[in-house]
């Protein structure tokens, strides 16, 4: 039996569904959960592009800073060339190096030749760069850097950018000093500290370098601390015939015929050479200027002087 709905102001009355009777459907409205998702997912697309404009205009306005990058690189034949390069957002495929460290600005000039004391760069340093922060200015900023990508000449021993520990230099007469990599085999020495002073090097070191500025100003830790390795010789090595040779000892195998006595010690006075050195050299002004030796067999001069006049 029906019944009848109130009356709707002069409206004709609503049928009413019989008892049991499944009530009318309502409109479906999207789920909360769904609903909350999807304003949470615009909300950080937003804010995703927001960062990203925002961090390619950081990096690209004003005064250079460290973690900036630039479009020039370094191998390792790049020398003491000091290159001009531009800045550029980390992001670009133009980006070679990142900004270590700025180290003094400067005004471009037609008059661009000369030489300078090499600054004072953080470990890892690739390489040195003037840069400017577009194309056509004058002004730059002299910044040390390392590449985005492999391979890093700055790397200890890798033979290039600036010497510092764990580096290797040349012997010789010509290039002495020089770095060069510590995979070939002709280096002289390995740098184990970079100081101030000889003072400061480690109990390690048996000879120093100094480096020197042939352009003017002054060089930060200008004493290289050699230790063992490559042609320093150290205690166990033996030299070699030193009968009509320039310059000081060299190595040889002690095995060998050519080998004449063995290092027992390099000490700073004869007094301090263990009681089993027969010999000593000396090298006046030497870090350890007193060589101690022990004979193995009697050198060229020595035989000569035993067939008397």
């Amino acid at each position: 039996m029906y019944g009848r709905a109130p009356d709707r102001q002069g409206q004709p009355p609503l049928p009413v569904p019989p008892p049991g009777a499944p009530a009318p459907p309502s409109a479906k409205k999207p789920p909360k959960l769904v609903l909350l998702c999807v304003g949470v997912v615009a909300a950080l697309l937003v804010a995703a592009l927001g960062v990203s404009m925002f961090k390619d205009i950081g990096e690209t306005t004003g005064p250079l800073k460290a973690e900036q990058c630039v479009d020039t690189g370094f191998g390792t034949d790049a020398g003491n060339k000091i290159p001009a390069s531009r800045r550029v957002p980390c992001g670009d495929s133009e980006a070679k190096a990142k900004v270590l460290k700025i180290t003094g600005e400067g005004e471009a000039s037609a008059f661009g030749f000369g030489t300078r004391a090499e600054p004072d760069c953080p470990a890892g340093t690739d390489g040195i760069t003037n840069v400017t922060l577009k194309t056509g200015d004058k002004h730059y900023f002299e910044a040390c850097v390392r590449n985005v990508k492999g391979p890093h000449p700055g790397d200890p021993g890798a033979g290039g950018a600036l010497l510092s520990a764990g580096d290797c230099v040349s012997g010789g007469s010509v290039g002495f000093g020089k770095e060069t990599p510590c995979s070939g085999s002709t280096w002289y020495g390995k740098v184990i500290a970079r100081v101030d002073a000889e003072r400061s090097c480690p109990a390690k070191t048996l000879e120093t370098m100094r480096m020197r500025s042939f352009g003017g100003g002054k060089v930060t830790r200008p004493v290289l601390c050699l230790g063992a390795g490559g042609g320093v010789l150290a205690a166990g090595d033996c030299i070699g015939d030193p009968s009509f040779k320039i310059g000081g000892p060299e190595k040889a195998d002690c095995g060998s015929t050519q080998a004449v006595a063995k290092v027992v010690g390099r000490v700073a006075a004869e007094k301090e050479c263990p009681a089993e050195a027969t010999h000593v050299m000396t090298s006046d002004g030497a870090y350890l200027p007193v060589l101690c030796m022990k004979k193995l067999r009697p050198t060229v001069t020595e035989k000569l002087r035993s067939l008397g006049d």
